[in-house]
């Protein structure tokens, strides 16, 4: 079964000499850097928000609050559906996470960016999730950052934090893509550790008034993504709609679905519209999402987790019998 990196890799070396002359202009932006002063030294009410589909970066987000919390500051965490942008400037640090889609931010997550209001010199990171190991993950982590310092955000950090792949495509039930089942292990207290570390590197870069300079890499990956990635992946996808029989109508691919694509009074899935997140066949839990790759028909995350019976474990397993 081809997989999503398997088909991007083979249509990046057939487009190779056309994507060559735009490497300059598609990887090698100006640096990430403040434009002015950062407002405060002093931090009291971090605002931790995340774009999540399958639970990693929600969970690494809320990890990330609580570690705020531990270290005595009034930590707010929220879904960025969920989140009312109009009062974000009462927050004095602002982390904003996304998992990688297609080697970069999700697009729905920089247009999300952009209806924000100015942020006023209020210190600024970024982190993303990604289940690589090759996931172009650092310039997908610089895409959220950027966004933010366009909205005179001061960027302070950036983190990537590997998970195992929720891409559908890259598993079927009868053989799993190599890279996926290589990391089935991951979260883990190494990655719990990682974020915790995260949020208080965060602290002291604001305690410091510390900014710092970032930009994206050189990478094949990065070029990838001006190629059309979700296009070239739906010439393979046949037959996403909604099983009227199996759904129980809980809203689940609604909520998720970035663009809208859902209209589930007619159990009818946009296809033109659809981006291919997957939030849909990953989250519901009916089984009712239906689709087709490559011929085979494609099971959800948590369809496949059960399946193979994997278990993620929690950032504070373990911890109360330690104390």
């Amino acid at each position: 079964m081809k997989t999503r990196r398997d088909f991007l890799k083979q249509s990046s070396m057939v487009m190779g000499g056309l994507a060559l002359p735009i490497i300059p202009s598609c990887v090698a932006g100006s640096r990430i850097k403040a434009a002015g002063p950062m407002k405060t030294q002093h931090i009291q009410k971090p605002l931790v928000l995340w774009f999540s589909q399958t639970g990693y970066t929600k969970r690494n987000g809320m990890l990330l609050q609580k570690t705020f919390e531990r270290l005595g500051l009034n930590a707010t965490g929220a879904d960025i559906r969920d989140f009312d942008r109009g009062g974000i400037n009462k927050f004095d640090l602002i982390v904003l996470g996304s998992p990688v889609f297609y080697y970069d931010a999700p697009q729905y997550v920089k247009d999300w960016i952009q209806t924000l209001p100015d942020l006023r010199g209020v210190p600024v990171a970024a982190y993303v999730t990604f289940g690589g190991p090759e996931g172009n993950q650092h310039n997908a982590a610089c895409s959220i950052l950027e966004g933010l310092v366009e909205k005179q955000g001061v960027p302070i950090g950036i983190d990537t934090f590997m998970n195992m792949s929720s891409f559908p495509l890259a598993w079927s039930k009868d053989k799993v893509h190599e890279k996926t089942w290589m990391s089935r292990h991951l979260p883990n207290k190494d990655t719990y550790r990682e974020v915790r570390e995260f949020a208080g590197y965060l602290v002291d870069q604001v305690k410091k008034g510390q900014s710092s300079e970032f930009s994206k890499k050189i990478t094949l990956r990065e070029c990838s993504t001006w190629l059309a990635p979700v296009f070239w992946t739906k010439l393979f996808v046949k037959n996403h709609s909604i099983d009227k029989k199996s759904c129980i109508r809980c809203g689940t691919c609604v909520e998720k679905c970035p663009v809208d694509a859902i209209d589930l009074s007619g159990y009818k899935v946009n296809t033109d519209a659809c981006v291919l997140c997957f939030g849909c066949i990953n989250n519901c839990p009916a089984g009712a999402v239906h689709m087709e790759y490559d011929g085979e028909k494609v099971i959800g995350y948590h369809d496949f987790m059960k399946l193979k019976e994997l278990k993620i474990i929690e950032p504070d397993e373990g911890l109360e019998k330690k104390k």
